[in-house]
């Protein structure tokens, strides 16, 4: 009789003595020694990735789920929106004049920028919200104007010979082809 090849593990590669063991490694079944059976062999078939962690993983209890909490009802708030004056820069110009302060001094009590307050009080450019709060804070003038508005719902009306057709009243559904 010849002598028998000596098999080799398929995972580190080292001389298998003995019979070896048979283990699932990501769906392929392979001949491992002794020393990666240890490390690999018990856990659950398909789960073996080949980087080892090191460690057991953790099997934590999911906590009971209680009650779920009723949603709040939602109140429909009015819609309220807040529009600068047409007249802002006429309004902040003499606000400024008034004052008797330059543009380099209001720009530090303000908190606006120098180019800011020149360009809104000259009218090139509209302030935005925030800034028009901070000028109203200021130099206590007026310059946002708000107002609710509600939703206008109106009914529609027919004309008394008025007769439906099929399209207003079948919700016609058109399916696409596929090529």
């Amino acid at each position: 009789m010849g002598k028998e090849t000596p098999s080799y593990c398929e995972i580190c590669g080292a001389p298998i003595k003995g019979p070896g063991h048979r283990i699932r490694v990501e769906g392929a079944e392979v001949l491992v020694c002794d020393r990666c059976y240890e490390k690999y062999g018990g856990k659950k078939p398909g789960t073996f990735s080949i980087m080892p962690t090191g460690r057991q993983p953790r099997r934590t209890e999911r906590p009971v789920p209680g009650p779920k909490p009723q949603p709040k009802p939602h109140h429909e708030r009015p819609l309220v929106t807040e529009e600068i004056v047409e007249d802002y820069a006429e309004r902040v110009y003499q606000a400024i004049q008034k004052s008797g302060k330059s543009y380099e001094e209001l720009s530090h009590e303000t908190g606006l920028s120098v180019n800011d307050l020149r360009a809104i009080a000259h009218g090139y450019r509209e302030p935005t919200i925030k800034e028009a709060r901070k000028l109203e804070k200021y130099f206590r003038i007026k310059l946002i104007e708000s107002g609710t508005e509600e939703p206008i719902e109106e009914k529609r009306t027919l004309p008394r010979d008025y007769e439906p057709t099929l399209g207003d009243i079948a919700n016609i559904r058109i399916k696409k082809r596929e090529k």
